[in-house]
């Protein structure tokens, strides 16, 4: 039986939910990736692990949330940034409808990195797990789980637009990339200053070097990740078993 949401009918899912108490929500966002990436690259990374976990796992998979706070990129054209408090509220309210329908462990799985994002998931997090005593939630971060790659895969960590993402969208999407525009930058911001516009310290958009991007390590860190990932959610179901045994 098919894990993707959007691909399902009704009852569908509903026969789904009586396989599993696991959902997976993709966040993305509409950004600027330098001359080389779509805009939907974060959304699209996150959607396409999401749907690779599925393969391996139970978990059932929301339709991705497209849009997310892009403080930094806002005044490139393409980019649609949304507030804070509103991608808090869309996480706990999304949440909150697969809780009423009876999944109990909720993966946040965030392609966009940005510090208000990934704060933003977490207080959401924070609010629903005092609201449900039997509701997990997890988060992911996609450089955590990188970590694991063996010494030497990649040349610079997780930048944005740059050796790692592109990498991945080589593997999952090849004809959207335009690698003849890929590009090389280290922007330089002010320390301390809080900077209205970050085009003011970069040219291209990207923070890394996309030059240095293949399929085949686009590849190999989506094993990683899919494999990693997999993992940490079936141990987010055994930790839920356990505890509603407790809660009995």
């Amino acid at each position: 039986m098919s894990s993707i949401m959007e691909n399902m009918t009704w009852n569908e899912v509903e026969r789904k939910l009586k396989e599993t108490r696991t959902g997976i929500i993709p966040f993305g966002s509409t950004e600027e990736h330098g001359y080389h990436l779509p805009l939907s690259t974060d959304y699209l990374v996150a959607y396409e692990i999401a749907k690779r976990i599925a393969d391996e796992t139970s978990t059932l998979v929301t339709p991705p949330v497209c849009y997310g706070v892009c403080r930094r990129g806002e005044t490139f054209p393409g980019t649609i940034t949304i507030s804070f408090d509103t991608l808090r509220s869309l996480a706990t309210d999304i949440a909150e409808s697969l809780y009423s329908q009876g999944l109990r462990n909720i993966i946040f799985l965030p392609g966009h990195l940005g510090s208000a994002q990934l704060v933003s998931l977490e207080l959401s997090a924070q609010e629903l797990l005092k609201r449900h005593l039997d509701l997990n939630v997890a988060i992911i971060r996609l450089p955590e789980v990188l970590g694991k790659l063996p010494a030497g895969s990649i040349d610079e960590p997780f930048g944005h637009a740059g050796e790692v993402e592109t990498s991945i969208m080589l593997a999952l999407a090849p004809h959207q990339v335009r690698m003849v525009n890929a590009t090389s930058e280290v922007p330089r911001f002010p320390s301390h200053i809080v900077v209205r516009d970050a085009r003011e310290f970069m040219e291209s958009g990207v923070m890394g070097d996309a030059t240095k991007a293949t399929q085949k390590k686009g590849e190999a860190i989506l094993k990683l990740l899919v494999s990693e990932i997999s993992s940490l959610i079936r141990e987010t179901e055994k930790h839920s078993l356990e505890s509603r045994k407790l809660l009995r």
